[in-house]
């Protein structure tokens, strides 16, 4: 029987070694978190919230205490000078434009049905967009660790299915409508699964479930790919019943993005 040279199991001994060395990473991460300060928990988070520079597209389907669905199809384009958004309607084109500058702290909004542009400050930024169940602070990119204290060490709790996951709670570092957060994590690659969100008397308001791991199809490379970044938000509003389910459908990042969409007075054009 012939031999097969060196060079055929290459390949394979390669994708072992890669394999392993993810499992091996995890694994570590499993066990070491118990190890970190919260602080490094939520750099963490922060970090597996960002999009890399691109442009996103995709659908928001909103559906009120009655059952009645609003659906919107949007884009999003991430640079280094910002985070612009852009909903829009089958019915009514363009609804509403969203910019986020300076890591998502300087929040700029175009009301298409009001033809209003306003710069939106302090409680206003958690205002709901279009009456989902998401702020535009949510939509932000803005930073938890640099807005938010841990409130108490993480510990380790059971979710559904009976797998474990990190627990700890975020309070605001100046007055928010958010009074706190409640993060679920996960212990393996340190990702948020769920975010409980509760109002200044510490009443629970809104729960956020964030999923990754969803194929989206990157338009540059015309296939399906598998990213790291957020695919889909799903919302619960309790306060309104509103449910609100964002979803990432096709990206691209071969594409010059325009930095005229960075500036505040494009979004009304």
């Amino acid at each position: 029987m012939p031999l097969k040279s060196k060079k055929a199991y290459l390949p394979g001994c390669l994708s072992f070694f890669l394999l392993a060395s993810l499992l091996y990473a995890e694994a570590q991460n499993e066990a070491n978190w118990k190890d970190r300060p919260v602080q490094a928990l939520v750099a963490a988070l922060d970090s597996s919230l960002s999009y890399p520079a691109g442009m996103y597209s995709g659908k928001i389907t909103i559906i009120d205490e009655k059952g009645r669905p609003n659906m919107q199809d949007f884009q999003m384009h991430v640079s280094d000078k910002g985070r612009f958004l852009e909903l829009t309607s089958p019915a009514r084109g363009v609804t509403l434009r969203a910019l986020y500058l300076r890591q998502g702290e300087e929040i700029w909004v175009w009301d298409a049905r009001r033809r209003d542009l306003l710069q939106l400050r302090g409680a206003d930024q958690y205002q709901a967009i279009l009456r989902s169940g998401l702020s535009f602070r949510d939509l932000s990119g803005a930073s938890l660790e640099a807005n938010f204290h841990p409130a108490d060490v993480a510990k380790e709790v059971k979710i559904e299915g009976g797998e474990t996951a990190i627990n700890y709670s975020l309070i605001p570092m100046l007055p928010s409508s958010y009074g706190r957060i409640s993060v679920i994590q996960d212990p393996a690659n340190l990702r948020p699964m769920r975010l409980d969100v509760y109002d200044q008397n510490t009443v629970l308001f809104k729960t956020i479930e964030i999923s990754y791991d969803i194929p989206v199809l990157h338009l540059g490379k015309k296939k399906d790919v598998v990213p790291a970044w957020p695919v889909r938000w799903e919302a619960l509003d309790l306060e309104t019943g509103t449910i609100t389910r964002m979803e990432i459908y096709t990206f691209d990042d071969t594409l010059e993005i325009s930095d005229s969409l960075f500036r505040p007075d494009f979004l009304n054009r």
